[in-house]
């Protein structure tokens, strides 16, 4: 019997190749960004544009912090939400 080591993403899908579950990562991450650049529909922003914008944001050393501080601020505002609605 052989011994494989496996990577899994966080969608669940494995990997045998360390290279390959990074990439299927960063475009989990990218699909998850592209919520957050809406198409713009009068025509001013062209497809290549949004792309360039969003592989941009990939390459941001800061996104991870960004994003977990975005959370945060996301959890205290639907907790206050919540609260709100409770009284």
């Amino acid at each position: 019997m052989k011994e494989t080591i496996v990577y899994k993403t966080s969608d669940g899908k494995m990997f045998e190749g360390k290279d390959k579950a990074l990439s299927h990562q960063e475009d989990l991450l990218g699909e998850a960004l592209d919520a957050f650049l809406p198409y713009d529909d009068r025509g001013n922003l062209t497809r290549v544009d949004r792309q360039n914008i969003l592989i941009k944001q990939l390459r941001d050393p800061e996104l991870g912090l960004k994003l977990k501080n975005l959370v945060n601020l996301f959890e205290v505002l639907s907790a206050q939400s919540e609260a709100d609605e409770n009284e």
